[in-house]
């Protein structure tokens, strides 16, 4: 069995330590690398440069025509969407007041400075009739990174760290040898919140057309949320029904 200690934080007998993980983390992605990092809805694989970009899709073994999503702050969030004021209330009061992690797809601002900075590849990869689709929010370690990114003016594409179909991973020991392999830094953060949804990964809500695209990890408590407080009635997850609680 492969070793990957020598590339994995925290070392063995260290804690986690948010500020100084997620910097070391933007240092390498600055530099080119990519990065397994933990999530609370499985361990991700995160890229910057197009180069490292490309290594991640060719890790994963990924098909022409699959989509990747940004990982971004909401300010990002705010700054690339376009969306109007009451759907940019919806998005800040989930993944800031109510601390969700969210997969937010809603059209976009063709111009932005920061998108023009990206490859043809990787702009066709990450976009989808129109559309992106950017993760926000989630754990204090992602927010960390989103933080440090925007601040650089760095965009960060991701997507899970796994073979593509064998299904999201919530420890580092489960992610196939040949992802890890092809990465320059493994962060460990052990087992992950939302292993307990049966391997789903986040929920992804498209807001411009205020369609439901995947039913993911905490979808019964979105669609309660969504009823609760902006009277939008989204179908009901038919494995995590609310009134069998």
């Amino acid at each position: 069995m492969a070793n990957f200690e020598d590339k994995t934080i925290p070392a063995p007998g260290d804690l986690p330590n948010v500020h100084a993980d997620a910097l070391r983390i933007f240092q390498v992605l600055q530099s080119g690398g990519v990065v397994i990092i933990p999530s609370e809805v499985g361990y991700g694989l995160m890229a910057s440069s197009p180069e490292a970009i490309e290594r991640a899709f060719a890790a994963k073994r990924r098909r022409p025509g699959h989509a990747q999503g940004l990982i971004g702050s909401y300010e990002l969030h705010r700054e690339i969407h376009v969306l109007d004021e009451r759907r940019f209330e919806m998005t800040r009061v989930l993944v800031q007041d109510l601390d969700m992690g969210l997969g937010i797809v809603a059209p976009y601002q063709h111009d932005h400075p920061l998108l023009q900075t990206l490859s043809a590849e990787t702009l066709d990869r990450i976009t989808k009739n129109g559309t992106i689709a950017m993760f926000v929010g989630g754990s204090s370690l992602t927010r960390e990174i989103c933080k440090l990114n925007y601040n650089a003016g760095q965009l960060m594409v991701g997507s899970s760290a796994n073979v593509t179909g064998s299904g999201q991973k919530f420890r580092v020991e489960d992610i196939e040898d040949e992802i890890k392999e092809a990465v320059d830094l493994i962060v460990d953060y052990g087992l992950q919140r939302y292993h307990i949804y049966g391997g789903r990964a986040s929920i992804n809500m498209d807001f411009g057309q205020m369609e439901v695209l995947r039913m993911g990890s905490c979808y019964e408590l979105f669609r309660e949320r969504m009823r609760k407080f902006w009277c939008v009635d989204l179908p009901e997850d038919p494995d995590y029904k609310v009134d069998q609680l």
